[in-house]
């Protein structure tokens, strides 16, 4: 007879008839047997089901890990990320033996397995449980051809919405070229003029003359593209920190409200990093002035609102990263009554990383042929584009090699290679 299970019985208040010689008694306690190891197994397979929980949370940090480095520290960076996250959830756990393989199908997998000790199993012999896990991860690549808008003409009517009469040329092999304008000569292009892009989506039609060429040709049907940024979270104003404000010498500027514009002219400007307010004036540098800024943005607002670009200047600015106009290099404020134009021209650097939204005002962009310094991002968006001079407009739009945020709403697709779980 089991005394044990009896008094354990006892103490949780059961009574016992002592007939036929504690035959109740004994057959209660060896009831009680299958009962109570039936209870010890749940125990013990919850701490092996926890221990493979964790096992495969591990294996899924490792594996994505290991797939986005294509080194030979492949293996090195997916076991960090094990060790990182695996936590055994059980006392004893032993032989945790994570294995990793670069697949010929470009996937990357993970499997390990782990020796959890019983504590109520070892009764009928069962000392430890195995368990294992897998998982499997892949690369899903994603062309950048196509992936987002990096030109975009919102006027819905206006004929030559983009106007290139002159040699100059737009390529942007990397993204798409909207025109909401649904006339007849919604595009026009004259000399040797050319438009390269991933895809051309124009609402209204195209029209050639001389050796002007488009490729690919436009879209057979291409739906208007609502303005993405009409109602834009912006920026408040307060009172002008300067006023009419030209500097005289070579200097660094600090983030602040400019009112009454700002005037650049044949110095060197180097923004500090922030959001610059340019009200009731335009933003205008001249006479070969050079503007440099990392993290910097510009808010246009007010009457006369704008950028004019005129006299050789150079360009090298790329946008905030966080703030209100994280993204954006320049912002009209949809609420201006913004000049007739913007104008960004030079013969020297012309290099904006981020998005230049102009959209109630027409754009005029101009420049030498090398001008236009090819950032890793930019898009351009107004309400309507010139362009003149010689200058080649190159755009990329590769999500991979810029840290300025694209806005979402310019992609179409994905933002290149992205890391994902298989199983």
């Amino acid at each position: 007879m089991n005394w044990n299970l009896i008094s354990i019985a006892r103490k949780l208040g059961l009574r016992f008839r002592e007939e036929s010689g504690g035959n109740v008694a004994a057959i209660f306690a060896l009831a009680l047997v299958p009962v109570v190891s039936l209870i010890g197994a749940v125990v013990d397979y919850s701490n092996a089901s926890a221990v493979e929980s964790s096992l495969r949370v591990a294996l899924d940090a490792a594996v994505i890990a290991g797939a986005g480095d294509t080194s030979s520290t492949q293996n090195t960076t997916a076991l960090i990320a094990f060790n990182g996250n695996f936590v055994p959830r059980a006392k004893g756990v032993t032989s945790v033996s994570p294995i990793f393989t670069s697949n010929n199908d470009g996937t990357y997998s993970g499997n390990a397995s782990a020796s959890v000790p019983t504590m109520f199993m070892g009764i009928a012999g069962i000392k430890s449980v195995n368990v294992s896990a897998k998982s499997v991860a892949a690369v899903a690549t994603v062309p950048s051809p196509s992936n987002a808008r990096c030109i975009i003409g919102l006027n819905p009517t206006a004929q030559s919405a983009i106007d290139d009469s002159a040699s100059s040329a737009i390529n942007a092999s990397q993204c798409i070229i909207q025109v909401n304008s649904s006339n007849a000569k919604a595009v026009t292009l004259s000399g040797s003029a050319q438009i390269n892009a991933a895809e051309n989506c124009f609402v209204g039609k195209a029209t050639t003359s001389g050796s002007a060429k488009i490729t690919p040709s436009p879209d057979a049907v291409c739906t208007p593209m609502t303005d993405p940024f009409a109602k834009m979270n912006l920026p408040p104003v307060g009172p002008c920190d300067y006023t009419n404000y030209k500097p005289k010498n070579n200097e660094t500027l600090q983030p602040s409200l400019y009112c009454g514009g700002l005037n650049i002219s044949s110095v060197t400007v180097t923004f500090a990093p922030g959001l610059y307010i340019i009200k009731d004036g335009l933003l205008q540098p001249s006479g070969g002035s050079v503007l440099t800024g990392n993290g910097v943005s510009f808010f246009l607002t007010g009457h006369g609102a704008g950028v004019q670009t005129s006299g050789g200047s150079s360009w090298h600015i790329s946008a905030m990263k966080t703030g209100y106009l994280a993204g954006f290099v320049f912002f009209l404020d949809p609420g201006a009554t913004p000049a007739s134009s913007s104008e960004l021209s030079g013969t020297s650097e012309l290099y904006f990383e981020g998005v230049l939204y102009f959209a109630k005002q027409q754009l005029r962009l101009s420049g030498g042929s090398d001008a236009y310094a090819t950032a890793p991002f930019t898009a351009y968006i107004a309400d309507t584009f010139v362009l003149s001079g010689s200058s080649n407009l190159n755009i990329n739009s590769d999500a991979t090699k810029t840290t300025v945020p694209i806005p979402s709403a310019l992609l179409t697709g994905g933002t290149g290679g992205k890391l994902w779980l298989v199983m």
